[in-house]
């Protein structure tokens, strides 16, 4: 019953600060962006989503334990962050607690999300049909040209949230948009999301833990490195994410 009440309340809170959003963040970064302020408008738009990101996981009482952010590569690097999937919670925690700004392939369904989809659009995220094998090879194309072009994404190699917790197998072909790009990966482990949200029980604090793994650079790997490149990636998450329980 708590757990209902709290979130209730959080959606109520939250909505409102999605409409001001549009206002404040979304609009002035649409008029830079005719005055071809671009850079201006990628930071105020930045500075904006981060803000609402920090709203949201301080309404549903998170606190946020981040390590390793020095790990993280400068911006103008090719970058492709890549992370375990366990819950709804997942985006708006990277990007409060790494402060972690970069593109996601989104479900097609979303682009009918009023305010939300403006947002999905303004920080170059990918929509994808995932009944369609088509649209899931454009969306790599997509994906690649925004990482070449400056823009960093986010994948989920996982392909779905994890309902236990634990780490499932990464899909078939789940780093080829990194790859293809010659980004650096930079795998992020994620512990305690779920708890937040999917898991939540009564108003409690809840302790999201976050550790970004060691960059893994593609640009010069040969064959026989990217056939083992997933299992690399997967291995440096799940250590990882281990710890994190254990701590």
């Amino acid at each position: 019953m708590l757990k209902n009440i709290h979130l209730v309340l959080a959606f109520i809170i939250v909505i409102p600060v999605f409409i001001l959003s549009v206002i404040v963040g979304i609009i002035p970064a649409y008029i830079m962006r005719l005055l071809t302020c671009t850079k201006a408008a990628d930071r105020w738009i930045k500075f904006n989503g981060i803000l609402i990101a920090r709203i949201i996981m301080s309404l549903v009482n998170a606190k946020m334990e981040v390590e390793g952010t020095a790990l993280v590569p400068k911006d103008g690097t090719p970058v492709c962050f890549v992370a375990n999937h366990q819950s709804l919670l997942d985006i708006p925690a990277v990007i409060a607690g790494l402060r972690v700004w970069a593109g996601f392939i989104a479900k097609n369904e979303l682009r009918k999300v009023p305010i939300l989809n403006f947002w999905i659009e303004s920080i170059h995220c990918v929509y994808i049909n995932r009944k369609s094998p088509r649209s899931s090879i454009e969306a790599i194309f997509k994906g690649v040209k925004n990482i070449r072009d400056g823009y960093p994404m986010f994948i989920f190699p996982e392909g779905t949230r994890s309902k236990t917790g634990a780490l499932g197998q990464f899909k078939s072909g789940s780093l080829k948009l990194a790859t293809r790009a010659k980004a650096v990966i930079v795998p992020i482990a994620i512990q305690g999301t779920r708890n937040a949200f999917e898991d939540k029980k009564g108003m409690k604090r809840v302790r999201i833990k976050m550790s970004v793994c060691e960059p893994i650079p593609t640009d010069q790997l040969s064959e026989d490195e990217l056939k083992r490149l997933p299992e690399l990636v997967f291995g440096s998450i799940s250590e990882r994410h281990i710890q994190l329980i254990r701590d």
